[in-house]
């Protein structure tokens, strides 16, 4: 009997690994894209307050707190562990 094996069609374990740690790092890459908009969102309305010098205080405080949460969210990427592990930073109230 031949050995009828495709050895081309081999998925070695080190291949499975490679290929969870790129599923890993696209929805890290992804929640980060989100939360990224829903930053820029909350930003654009509290800029445009100060640009036209119409903003209150906790106008000028709120923008502040959404910069650093963007911030933050762009240094994930140094965080030791990253992707697999992250401490998330947490939305401005």
């Amino acid at each position: 009997m031949l050995n009828n094996i495709d050895w081309s069609k081999l998925i070695t374990k080190a291949m499975k690994v490679e290929a969870e740690a790129a599923r890993a790092l696209a929805a890290v890459v992804a929640e980060t894209e989100k939360q990224r908009a829903i930053a820029d969102k909350a930003i654009a309305p509290l800029q445009d307050a100060i640009d036209v010098d119409d903003a209150t205080p906790t106008d000028v405080a709120l923008l502040k707190s959404w910069k650093k949460f963007r911030v933050a969210l762009s240094r994930l990427p140094e965080q030791p562990g990253y992707p697999t592990t992250i401490d998330w930073p947490g939305f401005p109230a």
